[in-house]
């Protein structure tokens, strides 16, 4: 399924799917969350809930890296995770 991604706020973003899930995707910062050696920090929240968290590492080719958070059954899945990691610019 295709993701719709907007930016919404602050350097987050808004991803959006034609069933009509939604993701909140929020920039965190790297330094007091033990990711400091992170470019880039971002969680996904779904109905409140945070379902995943997405980080690039700091380098000339920054490594993604996708982790899945949710422990409940959703209409989200891992698959949902990685294709909006692949549309996100790092």
């Amino acid at each position: 399924m295709g993701w719709n991604i907007r930016e919404w706020m602050c350097g987050g973003y808004r991803a959006e799917r034609a069933d009509g899930e939604t993701v909140f995707i929020y920039r965190r910062p790297d330094w007091g969350t033990g990711a400091s050696g992170t470019r880039q920090f971002f969680e996904l929240r779904s109905r409140g809930e945070l379902i995943g968290r997405i980080s690039a590492e700091t380098a000339w080719k920054p490594l993604l890296r996708a982790e899945w958070l949710a422990e409940e059954d959703r209409p989200l899945n891992e698959n949902d995770l990685l294709e909006i990691a692949s549309v996100l610019r790092f």
